[in-house]
């Protein structure tokens, strides 16, 4: 009886945390709503409630999974964490709230994959979601609200919709019925917001999920080379501006979506590298609490991003922790249909990374999205290895 009274109160407080999550997400999305609220101070509350969630599994949920392949993954992500952290610019005020609240998502990534009781239950997603596009996304469709910042609406629809696709099976008639409208509506407002990186990223997800079953024993080869071509490709697009590559690209982007293929992430990644360079600071960087001059200090770029704050040693380090999940990812052998919607999406956050770079730093819903589908993977890839792979 107590046993039972026992299960009964971890699951009720399982789902409090999971709704905690959620509402988390829903309060952070207010920020690219129309009557939003939302600023650099407005962090204290998810801050208060996600550190609420991590303390009940750090103090009642304590069933660890003790799987090795886990650990290649933290310990380079407390290694960067530890550095990037750290790295501090003496002669800038500190921004706590962002410290604080990268932190916490390190710890919810660690927590979702180490606790043996899922933190967030993959149903409940569906009306989470249900809940937050109706609220964000459907009175923009029926023009009650205008989109703004579309780019971020395109890319939260995108990653909202991941958790919709690893559903498409379940039996439950509400929920599924719930599960189909949703999807089209996430579908219908990532194209509409007209988010070029956003719909390349679905695209991608559908391409990996029909081709990886055939290329499989080349995962992890395949992430590494996107990795290591990322910063590559970062390059060559500045270097494209001024050449007559460049110009035909720019009259095609413009012929196709009506947008220039050079947005002015050009300017800016060559400016923020630039910075580095003059003042002497290849090796880490300004400092996490210095900011660039323009758009808030968002570099649209993860890599620019960390080379801006943490210097080469910040760009060997991040690469290494992506380098630990794809291998982690590389080792499953089994391709279910949830597994392969999970490589899709790392393969299309890490393309996300050159023309976003919302994982570190922009520390808001999409940031905490991705971390999560990421957790997601590496929580679901130690049960696909063989036995011997994963000890």
């Amino acid at each position: 009886m107590k046993k039972l009274e026992s299960t009964k109160i971890k699951t009720a407080a399982q789902v409090i945390a999971t709704a905690s999550i959620f509402t988390v997400l829903l309060f952070m999305g207010m920020q690219f709503a129309v009557h939003h609220f939302m600023s650099k101070q407005s962090l204290i509350f998810p801050i208060i409630i996600l550190s609420i969630v991590l303390l009940y599994h750090m103090l009642i949920d304590r069933k660890l999974i003790s799987y090795k392949i886990n650990w290649i993954v933290i310990v380079p992500l407390l290694l960067f964490t530890t550095y990037y952290v750290l790295n501090i610019n003496r002669g800038e005020p500190l921004k706590l709230e962002y410290i604080a609240y990268f932190l916490l998502i390190v710890a919810l990534f660690i927590a979702i994959i180490s606790f043996k009781n899922r933190i967030v239950d993959k149903r409940m997603w569906i009306v989470f979601t249900f809940i937050y596009a109706n609220i964000f996304f459907l009175p923009t469709l029926l023009s009650i609200n205008k989109l703004i910042a579309a780019n971020s609406n395109g890319i939260i629809a995108f990653l909202l919709l991941f958790f919709y696709l690893i559903n498409l099976h379940e039996k439950n008639i509400i929920l599924k019925v719930m599960n189909l409208y949703t999807t089209v509506l996430l579908v219908v407002t990532l194209f509409t917001a007209t988010s070029r990186t956003a719909m390349m990223a679905f695209i991608i997800v559908i391409i990996v999920f029909f081709t990886i079953k055939y290329i499989s024993r080349f995962t992890f080869q395949l992430m590494a080379a996107l990795i290591f071509l990322s910063p590559v490709v970062t390059g060559i697009y500045v270097y494209l501006k001024h050449t007559s590559i460049g110009e035909n690209l720019n009259d095609l982007s413009i012929q196709v979506t009506g947008k220039n293929f050079f947005s002015g992430r050009d300017r800016i990644w060559n400016e923020a590298v630039e910075a580095v360079l003059q003042n002497n600071a290849f090796w880490t960087g300004l400092g996490i609490n210095n900011e660039f001059q323009d758009l808030g200090g968002y570099l649209h770029n993860l890599y620019v991003q960390v080379f801006y704050q943490a210097g080469f040693i910040g760009l060997i380090l991040v690469a290494a922790l992506l380098l630990s999940i794809a291998w982690a990812t590389g080792k499953a052998n089994i391709m279910d249909t949830e597994y392969r919607i999970l490589i899709g999406y790392f393969t299309a956050i890490l393309f996300l990374q050159v023309f976003e770079g919302h994982l570190i730093y922009k520390f808001e819903i999409i940031s905490l999205l991705m971390w999560i589908i990421l957790a997601f993977l590496l929580r679901k890839s130690p049960l696909q290895c063989s036995s011997r792979q994963c000890k």
